[in-house]
Protein backbone atom coordinates (compact mmCIF):
# COMPACT_ATOMS: atom_id res chain seq x y z
CA UNK A 1 0.00 0.00 0.00
CA UNK A 2 1.45 3.46 -0.61
CA UNK A 3 2.09 5.78 1.36
CA UNK A 4 0.16 8.69 0.04
CA UNK A 5 -3.62 7.80 0.28
CA UNK A 6 -6.28 9.88 -2.25
CA UNK A 7 -9.47 10.00 -0.13
CA UNK A 8 -12.77 9.70 -1.96
CA UNK A 9 -14.86 12.57 -1.22
CA UNK A 10 -18.26 11.24 -3.08
CA UNK A 11 -19.30 8.50 -5.30
CA UNK A 12 -21.78 7.15 -7.29
CA UNK A 13 -23.53 4.06 -8.46
CA UNK A 14 -26.34 3.06 -11.02
CA UNK A 15 -26.95 -0.13 -12.72
CA UNK A 16 -23.79 -0.02 -14.95
CA UNK A 17 -21.08 2.50 -13.60
CA UNK A 18 -19.40 3.33 -10.42
CA UNK A 19 -18.52 6.81 -10.02
CA UNK A 20 -16.03 7.99 -7.66
CA UNK A 21 -14.77 11.69 -6.95
CA UNK A 22 -11.73 12.13 -4.54
CA UNK A 23 -11.27 15.20 -2.33
CA UNK A 24 -8.13 16.40 -4.60
CA UNK A 25 -10.87 16.86 -7.54
CA UNK A 26 -9.99 13.55 -9.99
CA UNK A 27 -12.91 11.65 -10.60
CA UNK A 28 -13.10 8.75 -12.54
CA UNK A 29 -15.72 5.99 -13.21
CA UNK A 30 -15.22 2.19 -13.83
CA UNK A 31 -18.19 -0.41 -15.39
CA UNK A 32 -19.73 -2.66 -12.96
CA UNK A 33 -18.79 -5.19 -14.89
CA UNK A 34 -15.59 -5.49 -13.39
CA UNK A 35 -17.79 -6.49 -9.97
CA UNK A 36 -20.30 -8.79 -10.74
CA UNK A 37 -21.47 -8.29 -6.59
CA UNK A 38 -22.63 -5.06 -7.73
CA UNK A 39 -23.83 -5.46 -11.40
CA UNK A 40 -26.11 -8.34 -10.03
CA UNK A 41 -27.33 -6.64 -7.38
CA UNK A 42 -30.70 -5.03 -6.79
CA UNK A 43 -31.29 -1.00 -7.40
CA UNK A 44 -31.60 -1.34 -3.23
CA UNK A 45 -28.24 -3.13 -2.37
CA UNK A 46 -26.36 -0.62 -4.63
CA UNK A 47 -27.67 2.14 -3.43
CA UNK A 48 -26.86 1.28 0.60
CA UNK A 49 -23.36 2.25 -0.40
CA UNK A 50 -21.13 3.71 2.47
CA UNK A 51 -18.76 6.26 1.91
CA UNK A 52 -15.42 6.13 3.98
CA UNK A 53 -12.32 8.22 3.45
CA UNK A 54 -10.53 5.30 2.10
CA UNK A 55 -13.26 3.06 0.87
CA UNK A 56 -16.62 2.10 -0.27
CA UNK A 57 -18.73 -0.53 1.92
CA UNK A 58 -22.06 -2.57 0.65
CA UNK A 59 -23.26 -3.88 4.05
CA UNK A 60 -25.78 -5.41 2.55
CA UNK A 61 -23.75 -7.37 0.12
CA UNK A 62 -20.60 -7.59 1.99
CA UNK A 63 -19.06 -5.90 -0.14
CA UNK A 64 -15.70 -3.49 0.05
CA UNK A 65 -13.82 -1.30 -2.29
CA UNK A 66 -10.55 0.49 -1.52
CA UNK A 67 -8.96 3.39 -3.17
CA UNK A 68 -5.85 1.81 -4.37
CA UNK A 69 -7.60 -1.24 -6.10
CA UNK A 70 -10.14 0.84 -7.92
CA UNK A 71 -7.77 3.34 -8.85
CA UNK A 72 -5.32 0.61 -10.26
CA UNK A 73 -8.59 -1.19 -12.21
CA UNK A 74 -8.04 -4.31 -9.92
CA UNK A 75 -11.42 -6.40 -10.74
CA UNK A 76 -13.54 -8.90 -8.38
CA UNK A 77 -12.04 -11.71 -7.23
CA UNK A 78 -13.57 -14.86 -9.37
CA UNK A 79 -14.46 -16.34 -6.44
CA UNK A 80 -17.14 -13.25 -5.14
CA UNK A 81 -18.34 -13.02 -8.36
CA UNK A 82 -19.38 -16.80 -8.75
CA UNK A 83 -20.91 -16.48 -5.14
CA UNK A 84 -23.01 -12.82 -6.19
CA UNK A 85 -24.07 -15.25 -9.49
CA UNK A 86 -25.30 -17.41 -7.34
CA UNK A 87 -27.41 -15.05 -4.98
CA UNK A 88 -28.66 -13.25 -8.32
CA UNK A 89 -29.98 -16.85 -9.54
CA UNK A 90 -31.69 -17.83 -6.04
CA UNK A 91 -33.38 -14.15 -5.91
CA UNK A 92 -34.86 -15.12 -9.48
CA UNK A 93 -36.14 -18.61 -8.56
CA UNK A 94 -37.89 -17.09 -5.51
CA UNK A 95 -39.41 -14.31 -7.67
CA UNK A 96 -40.53 -16.82 -10.34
Amino acid sequence: MSSYLREIKTAQIDATRLTVELADGFTFSVPLSFYPTLLLATDEERKAMEVLPYSLHWDLLDCDLGIEGLLQGIKEHPKLAEKARKRSQERQHATA
